[in-house]
């Protein structure tokens, strides 16, 4: 969910009740969607500080803060259902018991959060550590010279890949790209992925993959196509993956659809083609002994019919 300034669910959402309330099974099923999906922009905590979050024109929510956790279970449904962009609308891809489980499990990383911030209050009320001035008196004062002024801050470094080390395609794949794309089941949310590799040059889909909306705002005819096309849309960057993790993943949609057109080429009742084969070849000796045999009793029938006629034109004549 990301940051936004009055972005605020319509009143009758409050009234939608969370059936899932309470149950532990969902929540953990709420938390592995959440590990899969939410967890690049939002972070494992929830804090809003994903591996995605730094590329992101407006910053993820931090969904233990007690703006995000005092939101009724329903105004979170209808925001993870319609979503806001940079965030994705998820009333497609995630069904309604996904979308409560994250919900639940939302809840838990609140909990989680109060908690830890409940023991630092604890910490804190405890006064000065042993040894320090309980009198309060006046600290020597500082003079501050040239080298005693901080430095600028740099830039938090980017959190360590979750996915560093994982060449597999399909965990991959699914790991990232099935909340908004199908491989040979049509739109979902963005692009059916079926034969991407014949539409676009792997060049092209390593820079796509990797940052869409830099190329949207450079211009890329292709890139500001899609962009318009599918409903202005922004997918996620993912600036952690490797070109060898980038490439495993076009693998597997290659994979995919080759086996998918395999599939379609199948006799309808469910044979291997080797197997259709088999029946064929079976079929038509079949096929050729009946018409052996066949033949066999028509001849026999013709010396049985002649026989016939000569033994009447014997006692005739």
């Amino acid at each position: 969910m990301a940051q936004a300034s009055g972005w605020v669910a319509p009143a009758w959402a409050d009234t939608l009740q969370n059936p899932l309330k309470g149950d532990a099974a969902a929540t953990e099923a709420g938390k592995a969607i959440f590990s899969t999906i939410c967890f690049v922009c939002h972070g494992n905590e929830g804090k809003g500080d994903g591996i995605n979050a730094a590329s992101l024109e407006r910053k993820p929510a931090n969904l233990t803060s007690a703006a995000v956790q005092r939101q009724s279970d329903g105004a979170l449904f209808w925001k993870i259902s319609k979503g806001n962009p940079p965030m994705l609308s998820f009333e497609q891809s995630l069904s309604e018991t996904q979308r409560w489980q994250v919900i639940n499990y939302v809840r838990k990383l609140g909990r989680a959060a109060r908690a830890t911030a409940g023991v630092g209050r604890e910490v804190a009320a405890k006064g000065p550590a042993r040894g320090a001035d309980a009198r309060g008196a006046a600290a020597t004062p500082v003079v501050k010279t040239a080298a005693s002024v901080p430095a600028a801050k740099a830039p938090p470094p980017l959190p360590p890949s979750p996915f560093a080390g994982i060449t597999d395609g399909e965990q991959l794949f699914k790991s990232l790209c099935t909340s908004c794309h199908r491989i040979g089941q049509g739109v979902l949310i963005g692009p059916d992925l079926l034969n991407v590799r014949q539409r676009h040059p792997d060049e092209w889909l390593l820079k796509w993959i990797r940052s869409s909306q830099s190329m949207v705002k450079a211009g890329d005819t292709t890139a500001v196509r899609l962009f318009e096309q599918y409903n202005r849309q922004i997918m996620l960057d993912h600036q952690y993956l490797s070109d060898a993790q980038i490439l495993a993943i076009l693998d597997y949609i290659d994979e995919t659809g080759q086996a998918l057109a395999a599939a379609s080429q199948a006799p309808a009742n469910g044979q291997s083609p080797s197997q259709a084969a088999a029946y064929s070849q079976s079929f038509k000796a079949l096929y050729q002994l009946v018409s052996g045999l066949s033949i066999i009793m028509l001849l026999i029938a013709l010396n049985v019919l002649g026989i016939s006629l000569l033994a009447y034109v014997w006692i005739r004549y």
